[in-house]
């Protein structure tokens, strides 16, 4: 009796509570930099997707975050050229992807970069891998993008494909 007494009286209460009400002020929210941004991210994607990599969307300072276990940063001319290796070797695919905006974290305003989450399918000779994927991408007034960080298990999905793949890794061993 004592426990049907006692959940009665917390549905009660529970039930006795009202939300607060709406936001009186919300500002509204100009999202013209996000999507203006959020195309050239997409046009991004479209090149790694078409093996056609447009060095216009980078800014000349462009950083290639190193997010992996000792990667270092890459500049704008080294990481065209990783993108155009990753192009030639591969054949990719995003699907599923959803893009956000950023926020500034001292105004919990749009800030202009975007962040996407989605699945790449990528392809090598025969074998195919999917691959989770989080990016962070910043860019300048002109809408160039000036860094972008990508979090993914781009070295366990890349080897995978390799050993699918000997003739490959053969050709890349005789490389060094």
């Amino acid at each position: 009796m004592r426990y049907l007494l006692l959940t009665l009286t917390a549905i009660g209460f529970l039930c006795s509570c009202t939300p607060p009400p709406p936001c009186p002020e919300c500002p509204e929210a100009d999202w013209s930099e996000f999507e203006k941004n959020k195309a050239t991210l997409e046009s991004m994607f479209a090149g790694f997707q078409a093996k056609s990599i447009d060095p216009s969307i980078y800014a000349d300072d462009f950083v290639d975050v190193g997010t992996s276990l000792n990667e270092a940063d890459r500049n704008k001319a080294e990481a065209l050229e990783q993108f155009q290796m990753l192009t030639t070797m591969l054949t990719m695919e995003l699907n599923d992807a959803v893009y956000l905006p950023g926020i500034d974290t001292a105004n919990f305003e749009m800030d202009g970069s975007v962040r996407y989450y989605g699945k790449w399918s990528m392809q090598m000779g025969e074998a195919t891998e999917e691959l989770m994927a989080y990016g962070s991408m910043d860019f300048n007034d002109e809408g160039q993008m000036t860094s972008i960080q990508h979090y993914a298990d781009w070295t366990a999905t890349f080897g995978a494909l390799l050993q699918a793949n000997p003739e490959i890794m053969a050709q890349m061993n005789a490389m060094e």
